[in-house]
């Protein structure tokens, strides 16, 4: 949400009506949008926008001064039960202090088809209600009644804003398909917002035109200026369908974003709102409740002493504060940029939110002597950051990094699970922006392979089962995942979960470095497998693979719009023994195989061997990029295909005659 409160110029704007025709009026619903039982462009939808008409309009009234009035019209055509969720419809309004976003008017309404005729059945006030979801943001919902499949939604409403920084976006997709959305937006001069388009559907229309308007005071003469005037349109918008490894759906969703950059009345200077990076980095690194908690707080000095007492080298220290915070404190699962109460108040309470947490540790940093800075990011499902624009809000979470002779580490303190210099994986989006007071600078967020290595060592009988020992190391993500789910559910449930769909019974377990966290987290097991491998006659059928099989290609669709991110490189490493059974023979091997992308982006590779009656595999499947663009997608997905295919060849073996 954008946030500044603009200052009105005394003029009366003569509004203007625009000439283009509306395209979409409240409760004029078609007949044969009552009737329609599905959508012909895309049969599995569950309901469908038939019409999204938007307008956003700077006016200017004796009373308030200048004012944003956004106005929407929209209708939704219910086609199963399980688009009923489009019953329920949300509005955002920003609020700041004292001062909102306030709606003037507001219309909805249930149409159904019942004996042929259309019964429309009125949205009450009990059905409207108002939450508070952040500090920010308040949200209107409405509850439509009567809802059924082929029921039609409409709903119009003007909201009035005083905060013209929060010039309404406007979004063309949705999961659903969308006929026909459109939106305008009618600007004076004297407002400079910088607009940009993001998602990958293309506009029908993108109309641009100045007209001229005048405003007046009292007893003042007119005054000229012109007014900008856009008209966007997008028809039969395909629904948006979120694929395997993106950050968040607000990244690639079609749109058309606004942030105001400046305003210039006549006879008054600029005034600046978006600024630059460097204005941004001034304001956070003079900022006492940002930059100031990690200088001050001088009370941490004993605190820091205490728990550094005896150590000598940085990376100890690091390691040590790093843990304090980690395992002494508990996050309250909330991402901050600013503290939220004083951290002295969160050292007594030991709980607190990211910007607390972090900044805490950023302190206690500087005060064992180290070079420490805050840096600014966005959360993955937050969304990336664009660089091109200059704009805080972009930004809903800090950590802090710390210098160490010719090394920087990132450090995050709300994961009590991953080692020093691992963020979180939430974390790993782009790039974060890190404030000094000696000027800014984007540091990459990065982080280590995820990596898994499971051995397999069995014995075949000719009944078809499995017995022997499975061991498993997992490093990196891939432990702390496992770490987390073996502490929250308890070793009995995390075994069942382990073996749920599986025909193997578990006679031994072993679990080490539960909590050890720079270490390997290790499991151990022996077990009998009853039916992994298939009998017929004299012949047994095994697929060598027990663990880290791909069963299926996550990458279904043939053409993807956006890029694939993996958030951080993989490594699945299997090693497989398996002793035949006395009297059988080997009759048919899978072939050796390498796979790999250009400049070894991925790769995979499978070696078997035979040793007297023993019967060897390795298999490794490396993701050595984070991102792959959509250029590179096709090659990805057949990467993949051929991984499938290969982890799902068998060994087959046959009795001696």
């Amino acid at each position: 949400m954008k946030k500044t409160l603009l200052t009105a110029f005394c003029v009366t704007v003569c509004l203007y009506v625009s000439a283009q025709k509306v395209p979409l009026k409240f409760g004029d619903v078609p007949f044969e949008a009552l009737t329609m039982q599905r959508y012909d462009k895309d049969s599995s939808a569950n309901a469908v926008i038939l019409g999204d008409f938007g307008t956003s309009t700077i006016v200017y009234s004796d009373n308030t001064g200048f004012s944003l009035v956004f106005e929407r019209t929209t209708r939704i055509k219910i086609l199963k039960k399980e688009g009923f969720e489009w019953a329920d419809f949300e509005i955002p309004l920003y609020k700041d202090g004292s001062a909102d976003e306030k709606i003037v008017s507001l219309k909805a309404q249930t149409t159904n088809l019942e004996n042929g005729k259309a019964v429309e059945i009125k949205v009450k006030s009990e059905s409207i209600f108002k939450t508070d979801e952040s500090e920010n943001l308040r949200l209107v919902k409405v509850t439509f009644p009567n809802v059924k499949e082929g029921s039609v939604l409409d709903i119009t409403y003007k909201v009035n804003s005083e905060f013209f920084s929060n010039f309404q976006d406007w979004q063309f997709q949705y999961s659903i398909p969308v006929v026909v959305s459109e939106y305008r937006a009618n600007i004076p001069e004297w407002f400079h917002y910088e607009r940009y388009m993001q998602g990958y559907v293309a506009l029908t229309t993108a109309d641009h035109s100045v007209a001229s308007a005048s405003t007046k005071t009292s007893g003042a003469t007119p005054l000229q200026y012109n007014e900008n005037r856009d008209r966007w349109v997008a028809e039969n918008v395909p629904a948006f369908n979120a694929e395997p490894y993106i950050t968040t759906e607000k990244d690639y969703i079609s749109k058309i974003n606004f942030e105001l950059a400046y305003t210039q009345f006549p006879q008054a200077p600029i005034k600046t709102y978006m600024g630059s990076w460097q204005d941004i980095n001034k304001t956070y690194s003079e900022s006492e409740s940002f930059y100031g908690e990690i200088k001050g707080n001088n009370f941490l000095k004993k605190l820091v002493d205490e728990q550094l007492a005896g150590l000598t080298t940085d990376e100890e220290k690091i390691a040590a504060l790093n843990v304090l915070i980690k395992n002494g404190f508990t996050w309250d699962g909330s991402f901050r940029k600013f503290p939220d109460a004083a951290l002295k108040k969160i050292v007594e309470e030991k709980k607190g939110s990211s910007a607390e947490l972090n900044l805490l540790l950023a302190s206690m940093l500087e005060k064992a002597g180290f070079e420490v800075y805050p840096v600014l990011i966005s959360t993955r499902d937050h969304g990336f950051v664009r660089e091109a624009l200059p704009i805080s809000t972009q930004f809903n979470n800090v950590i802090c990094l710390v210098k160490t002779g010719d090394k920087q580490v990132l450090l995050d303190a709300t994961e009590p699970l991953l080692p020093v210099g691992v963020l979180p994986q939430r974390c790993l989006n782009g790039r974060g922006f890190v404030v000094s007071k000696a000027g800014y600078k984007w540091v990459n967020l990065v982080a280590p392979k995820s990596k898994v290595v499971a051995n397999a060592d069995f014995i075949i009988d000719p009944s078809g089962a499995l017995n022997g020992k499975l061991a498993i190391d997992r490093l990196g993500y891939a432990a702390q995942v496992t770490r987390s789910q073996y502490i929250n559910k308890g070793e009995q449930e995390y075994l069942k979960d382990f073996s749920s769909g599986k025909s193997w019974q578990i006679s031994k377990s072993e679990i080490k470095n539960v909590r050890e966290i720079n270490e390997p987290f290790k499991e151990t097991y022996e077990l009998v497998h009853d039916s992994h491998a298939d009998v017929s006659g004299e012949v047994i059928y095994l697929n060598p693979f027990l663990l880290l099989r791909e069963e299926s290609n996550p990458f279904k669709v043939e053409k993807r719009e956006y890029p694939v991110n993996f958030g951080n490189m993989i490594e699945r490493f299997y090693i497989g023994k398996f002793a035949m059974p006395e009297g059988y023979t080997i009759d048919e091997l899978p072939q050796n195989k390498v796979i790999m992308l250009p400049n070894n982006a991925a790769k995979y590779s499978f070696n078997i061997a035979t040793y007297g009656n023993q019967i060897a595999i390795t298999s490794v499947l490396q993701i050595n990029r984070d991102i792959f663009t959509q250029d590179e997608y096709p090659n990805l997905r057949e990467f993949f295909n051929q991984v499938v295919a290969k982890q799902s060849e068998q060994v087959v073996l046959k009795k001696k005659q």
